[in-house]
């Protein structure tokens, strides 16, 4: 060979490996850029499921009615309500505590009647240092802090007993309280003595257990388990007959839920709700990550129509917060969220 065509040789083969670095960095880019696309439209999707879902439920919430725990659904309209039709089992139900149903596409929801929680702007009852007690915190702390929330939601700037007001916030260098309710758990940082008494596991469980409403009842019925193990001061292990009894029945007197659990419920009697309620606050996800988005929905039948315009509901609050995607998922039995009458709720 001579040196002429060695050269030619190499030549060639140089400009093969640079092709084939051009086309390697081309498939890769095209790739990245296709795969991002991909995760665009799945996102896209992902978001277009969530509305979808909760416009549904919306729909589901405002066109049926309740029973003691949940939602009724029926595939016949009624027009003229009697003792039967509102007794009445119907077709399916959706529990109104939580519990985790799959939605449209890979979306999931849960819906909670905001009776079955804990009020984070009722410090006067015990509840809430119930709350925080079954998370960890001391007993004595847990009391303590009541009547500093008392003081940072009150609108007056009266010190209250061994509460908190404008004076000890500026001299521990804070901002004075907000003389205005909490608008959700982690505003409770700002509360002078509760930073840093949960860490961000803790403020996850909190959140899921309280409500920003101020609420003038409470229901067995539709509590979360977590929540009515705090408040009994038990196990979630030790409430399998409550649980079990209240699907059968409205768990609405303290004799009985002291029968059921063996705790005492430190809670007016007068105050225990036998059904839901309007105030109703609704989960949605996307099965495979990202934040939940949290709406607070009250529930308005009597709205006129219109004109103006106005949906039979209200949403008082929103806000996204991290989701824990494990579990497993519960078919909601309606077409309109994918299942059928019949399949297991």
């Amino acid at each position: 060979m001579t040196r002429r065509e060695g050269f030619i040789l190499a030549a060639t083969l140089w400009a093969l490996v640079a092709l084939t670095v051009v086309a390697a960095y081309i498939n890769g880019v095209t790739r990245t850029n296709v795969d991002n696309a991909d995760r665009a439209k799945r996102m896209l999707q992902s978001e277009l499921d969530r509305r979808g879902t909760e416009a549904t439920l919306l729909y589901l919430l405002s066109t049926n009615r309740m029973n003691h725990r949940n939602l009724v659904l029926e595939s016949e309209q009624h027009f003229d309500i009697d003792d039967q039709i509102l007794t009445g089992d119907g077709d399916a139900t959706l529990s109104l505590a939580s519990d985790p149903y799959q939605g449209l596409g890979e979306v999931a929801f849960s819906l909670q009647d905001e009776t079955g929680l804990v009020s984070i702007n009722t410090p006067s009852e015990p509840l809430m240092a119930r709350a925080l007690e079954s998370l960890g915190v001391a007993p004595k702390i847990a009391a303590g802090l009541m009547p500093r929330i008392r003081d940072y939601i009150d609108k007056d700037h009266i010190l209250t007993l061994d509460g908190a007001e404008d004076y000890d916030y500026a001299k521990a260098d804070r901002p004075p309280p907000a003389n205005w309710h909490l608008t959700t758990a982690m505003e409770l940082n700002r509360v002078l003595g509760a930073d840093g008494i949960l860490d961000r596991a803790q403020w996850q469980r909190l959140r899921a257990m309280t409500t920003p409403r101020t609420l003038a009842a409470v229901n067995f019925n539709t509590m979360p388990p977590e929540v009515a193990a705090a408040i009994l001061e038990t196990d979630v292990d030790n409430l399998a007959e409550f649980l079990a009894a209240r699907e059968e029945e409205s768990l609405s007197r303290l004799d009985r839920i002291r029968e059921l659990t063996g705790q005492y419920a430190e809670v007016d009697s007068g105050l225990i709700a036998t059904v839901p309620s309007v105030f109703l606050r609704m989960t949605t996800w996307w099965q495979h990550g990202g934040p939940r988005t949290v709406v607070g929905i009250t529930l308005t039948p009597s709205t006129p129509i219109g004109p103006p315009a106005a949906a039979p509901w209200r949403k008082e609050y929103r806000y996204s917060e991290p989701a824990d995607h494990t579990g497993t998922l519960r078919q909601a039995a309606t077409p309109l969220l994918g299942g059928q009458p019949g399949d297991p709720t």
